[in-house]
């Protein structure tokens, strides 16, 4: 999803005069060069990467006439890349190949409306094609298969917004073909597994208390069967089956049913005939952290052969011995980076390879299997090598009850080596999300212009556990907002943090953090930046996009409706209480939080005559999608930082103009330096 929300994970994703004056400290000693916010949040070299099934190209994202196209490049020979788009206004996303590599599939829509347009694209011509509704119509790219590369199967609520109905859609000349209709027998019912002749082999539907049934219908029977039943807990820690083996002799899935941490499962077809609704699974591998995911899969079988193993940093588990000396080698290329196999060929010769760090930009390889050697093919962020980066550490901080908080910590280099530094707490967004470890562009930015940078995983966040997640159940402004103000606590008390400037930024659920904390913990931040942050958690629950429809009940429930007062937990409801300067964010088309979550709230300051700055952008959805307006926002939170904590600021130059960006209130001094 090509979506830049300058703050953290998405969503279920006028002159007012100010109350502090600008801080500007003496900076001790020699300081480092300022990174040009070009470098960390203009166009990438290269992104989006796509290996060809039969190994021999690859499809990508870079830069021609200053827009982000989609290039092609043969990987033997000396033949030159070619660009087979031209857009010179948003950016064109990604792709990825058809099977047979015929074609590319990439996907656009109308100004961050989120109604996803599915797009073929001829490699060789660059000639696109729309496979999908041009306009209303949200698509979802469902499957696809080696054995029928001139299909894929794609959802669109076309009938009916809330529901997608599942469509053969035939590559190369449009045509489509109903295959499943959702609510056929009254029930929102959706398709989890569709096997290689389209027949849909399993699907879930989540239950009025927020749990979970799935229904199994195995290759070859025509008739559906319960299958499995999850309870709430076990449903939004994701538990459930998750796909055949090609064959169809095997099934996986993740369970944490009765454990705290998740385990890889799976069930025989053979076993499947037999065992009614009563299907004990066998035990593949029990994780020893809090996120289990698939990180590599043998591409003729379809069985996983390693897997991703996450808690604070990320380890690769190997369940298939014939990889490990492809992993061994890897792992001494990558050192004490981290490294994944993104995509791989048909045949599983050729892997391609990224490796990341936390102090440099993701470095690509393609790594021959049968030579056992490496070939670097370019870095994403070639210019961050002109620049010495922060590194980021990785804590485990504790909250006021004792529940651990894994966190990250960026530190500045500017000032003194010892005494406490202005602050940023970057919340992430969700929230049942989560921050990782890596390179992190805004903790880059905010380091460099003078400011420590603390991320949290508060109660609520995902990859920690049942009992971490779970913990945030009915926790908004409670909680979950304790859990933030604990880890500023904990900084203030180790001399880390100034109490004095700290300030709170994030974006969609972070926005609303950021506006809690305004609101909530008035005397601890000095500032907030909230980007597409709901500000009303009744009108946001009345405004969710129709196709969230299915998970109402899921989403209801984390947040606590029936059991806490929506309005208690509204930060509209408190901005009596706000004392510090807000900067406000929003894209016009936004479907997940509505433009008007940021218009009350800033509405609300003006009639109160309190600090706020007010921006729009009448092209972006719930986050920035094009780089001229993520490079407008990131030189507005410079400078609205600046103003308030008293670090350095890159002069706005030309930059606001060049975006889309609107004006709605205005207290920010207009030099921007």
């Amino acid at each position: 999803m090509n979506k830049r929300c300058l703050f953290g994970t998405v969503l279920l994703m006028g002159a007012i005069g100010t109350f502090s004056s600008p801080l500007r400290p003496v900076l001790a000693g020699s300081p480092p060069p300022l990174i040009p916010r070009e470098v960390l949040f203009g166009n990438p070299e290269i992104a989006g990467v796509s290996l060809s099934p039969d190994g021999q190209r690859i499809a990508y994202l870079a830069p021609s006439g200053g827009v982000l196209n989609l290039w092609v490049r043969d990987l033997d020979g000396d033949a030159p890349a070619r660009v087979l788009t031209q857009q010179r206004d948003r950016p064109q996303r990604a792709a990825s190949w058809t099977a047979d590599g015929r074609y590319l599939i990439s996907s656009r829509d109308a100004e961050g409306d989120e109604n996803t347009v599915l797009v073929r694209i001829d490699p060789k011509t660059g000639e696109a094609t729309d496979l999908t509704p041009a306009k209303g119509v949200k698509a979802i790219l469902v499957a696809g298969d080696q054995d029928a590369p001139s299909e894929l199967v794609v959802g669109l609520n076309d009938r009916d917004p809330r529901f997608h109905d599942l469509y053969v859609i035939d590559v190369n000349n449009g045509q489509r073909r109903l295959l499943y209709r959702s609510t056929d027998d009254g029930r929102n019912v959706s398709v989890d597994w569709i096997d290689g002749v389209w027949q849909p082999v399993l699907r879930s539907q989540v239950l009025p208390d927020g749990g979970s049934a799935w229904e199994l219908r195995p290759p070859g029977e025509a008739d559906w069967r319960p299958f499995l039943k999850f309870n709430f807990e076990d449903t939004i820690s994701g538990s459930g089956p998750s796909a055949f083996t090609r064959n169809g002799q095997w099934l996986y899935g993740i369970l944490s049913t009765n454990e705290e941490i998740p385990r890889l499962v799976r069930w025989s077809r053979d076993h499947l005939k037999t065992c009614g609704d009563t299907c004990t699974p066998e035990l593949v591998y029990r994780a020893s952290a809090g996120a289990l995911g698939g990180a590599l899969s043998d591409p003729d079988s379809g069985r996983p052969v390693a897997l991703n193993e996450v808690d604070l940093r990320r380890r690769l588990v190997v369940l298939d011995p014939s990889i490990q000396p492809d992993i061994d080698q890897l792992k001494r290329l990558a050192g004490t980076n981290d490294f994944g196999v993104v995509d791989q060929d048909l045949n599983d010769r050729r892997w391609l390879v990224v490796v990341g760090s936390d102090d440099r930009g993701p470095q690509y390889l393609l790594w021959d299997r049968d030579l056992q050697q490496s070939r670097r093919l370019f870095s994403v962020q070639p210019r961050l090598d002109d620049y010495t980066l922060r590194p980021m550490e990785s804590l485990n901080l504790q909250a006021r009850d004792g529940r651990r908080l894994p966190s990250y910590l960026t530190r500045t280099a500017l000032g003194p080596d010892q005494g406490p530094r202005p602050l940023v707490l970057l919340v992430h967004g969700g929230p049942q999300a989560r921050d990782y470890w890596g390179l992190n562009p805004t903790h880059q930015l905010l380091a460099n212009r003078g400011y420590h940078v603390l991320s949290v995983n508060y109660r609520g966040s995902t990859g920690f556990g049942k009992a971490h997640l779970l913990a945030g159940e009915g926790e908004w402004y409670g909680r979950m907002q304790d859990d933030l103000v604990d880890a500023v606590r904990w900084a203030i008390a180790e001399g880390i943090a100034d109490p004095d400037r700290i300030a709170i930024m994030g974006a969609s659920y972070g926005g609303y953090a950021s506006l809690a904390g305004l609101t909530r913990d008035p005397e601890l931040f000095a500032a907030a930046i909230a980007e597409v942050g709901p500000s009303n958690v009744r009108t946001l629950l009345e405004s969710i996009p129709p196709y969230w429809e299915s998970a109402r009940v899921i989403f209801e429930r984390m947040i606590g409706v029936g059991s806490v007062d929506l309005d208690a937990i509204s930060p509209i409801r408190h901005v009596d209480r706000i004392q510090r300067p807000l900067l406000l964010v929003h894209g016009a088309n936004d479907p997940r939080v509505k433009l008007s979550e940021s218009e009350t709230i800033a509405e609300a300051m003006v009639a109160r005559q309190l600090p706020v700055d007010f921006v729009v952008f009448p092209d972006e959805g719930h986050g920035l999608s094009n780089p001229r307006n993520a490079l407008a926002l990131t030189a507005l939170v410079e400078a609205f930082l600046s103003e308030h904590l008293g670090g350095r600021a890159q002069p706005f130059g030309t930059v606001l103009d060049q975006s889309s960006m609107q004006w709605r209130q205005r207290a920010l001094p207009r030099s921007g330096s």
